[in-house]
């Protein structure tokens, strides 16, 4: 793909410089490999569009056999000079078994040395990414109020899983927000870090019989409140509730949705308000992890299935509560089932440990490691 070098590509902090393959930062010059540097050309130039594989190893190593590994460490080497992370990217996002993207948006500018009257766009600026990020902060529980803990777990994820379903959206994962939790937020700083241009922030306070829920949608780049409102929730309207916030995002930023992407946001797995709340609680119950947060998110799934017979989350909820148990709580069988059981077939095994026994029932950790180890060897 030809490239007009008269061009500079610029995006949060930094700005490069096709024709001297210069990347810079804030003045400061970042050191790039050639290759690394041809990489970012072909990222930046097509922002917010996949960048396959085969097409990069193609264009950056022409006529010469190269493997996938070789690309990797380039793309690691390049995140590293922009200070992103594959966990949570603000520039390079990996698509899975297909390439790369570049996801920070990206402006166009000519070149301070280009003669004068030979700008021209490349093809590729119409790929420029335009594409809003949206960061969704973890909901503050601004009481402190543990009954409400699992309200803000709740509203946090269901709006960042509805956002997520909008095709022009980019919508920052929720692992990528979780350290705000708790947290001074300053919208301007989070855009910042994360490359986002918008910031959802909520707060939560707990009243007896209600609770008063807070948004504000904010700029980013300017600290200007978009679009801010106060809704005083029972919990028989959380879910309206979650699917107005979706759609005051989606008008305020001026999006318009496909009829399938109307239907995916207003999709509901139950209409029982208190089947719902059961299995938030569930969910929040399950996800600390410990033996008795999973007994007790059982009882709440049970709960949710009671109130709604056909509410196939609850039930996805029970199963990871006992696939938790099994792997991680319930205690060794004192009757460890036979090797012919297992399958264990004499002949074909060069030793008498099975890493199935060692990791389930004798939890006996480095022993199965071993095992395993072994088995990849052979």
């Amino acid at each position: 793909m030809p490239h007009n070098n008269n061009l500079c590509y610029e995006f949060g902090p930094f700005k490069f410089d096709l024709s001297k393959r210069l990347l810079q930062r804030a003045g400061e010059t970042v050191s790039l490999t050639l290759k690394a540097a041809d990489i970012l050309v072909r990222l930046v130039s097509r922002a917010g569009h996949v960048v396959e594989k085969d097409e990069l190893l193609k264009e950056v190593w022409p006529h010469t056999f190269v493997e996938e590994a070789n690309l990797s460490q380039h793309i690691f080497a390049l995140r590293k000079a922009l200070g992103d992370d594959r966990v949570g990217p603000k520039y390079i996002e990996t698509v899975t078994r297909r390439g790369y993207r570049f996801i920070a948006t990206v402006t166009v500018v000519a070149n301070e040395n280009a003669p004068a009257g030979v700008l021209e766009a490349p093809e590729s600026v119409g790929a420029v990414n335009h594409t809003p990020v949206v960061a969704v902060l973890p909901f503050a529980n601004v009481m402190s109020d543990p009954e409400v803990e699992y309200l803000v777990q709740g509203i946090t994820d269901n709006v960042i899983n509805n956002l997520s379903r909008i095709s022009k959206l980019r919508v920052m994962a929720r692992s990528a927000v979780l350290r705000y939790r708790k947290k001074e937020i300053n919208p301007q700083q989070v855009g910042r870090d994360l490359g986002a241009q918008v910031v959802l922030v909520g707060k939560i306070k707990s009243r007896p019989g209600q609770n008063v829920i807070d948004v504000e949608l904010v700029d980013a780049s300017t600290g200007w409140q978009l679009w801010g409102e106060s809704f005083d929730s029972r919990d028989s309207y959380l879910l309206e509730i979650q699917e107005m916030i979706t759609r005051q995002i989606v008008a305020t930023l001026k999006l318009t949705l496909s009829g399938d992407e109307e239907k995916r946001i207003t999709t509901r797995y139950t209409e029982n308000a208190e089947a719902y709340q059961s299995y938030l609680e569930g969910r929040h119950h399950w996800s600390r992890y410990t033996r008795s947060g999973i007994e007790r998110a059982i009882r709440h799934f049970r709960n949710a299935i009671e109130l709604d017979a056909n509410y196939a989350l609850a039930y996805a909820g029970i199963i990871d509560c006992y696939l938790r148990l099994a792997t991680n709580y319930l205690p060794p069988e004192d009757d460890v089932p036979s090797r012919d059981e297992w399958g264990y077939q004499p002949e074909t095994s060069v030793d008498d440990s099975d890493p199935r026994v060692k990791l389930r029932f004798e939890w006996d950790w480095k022993g199965a490691e071993r095992e395993l180890r072994r088995a990849n060897e052979l």
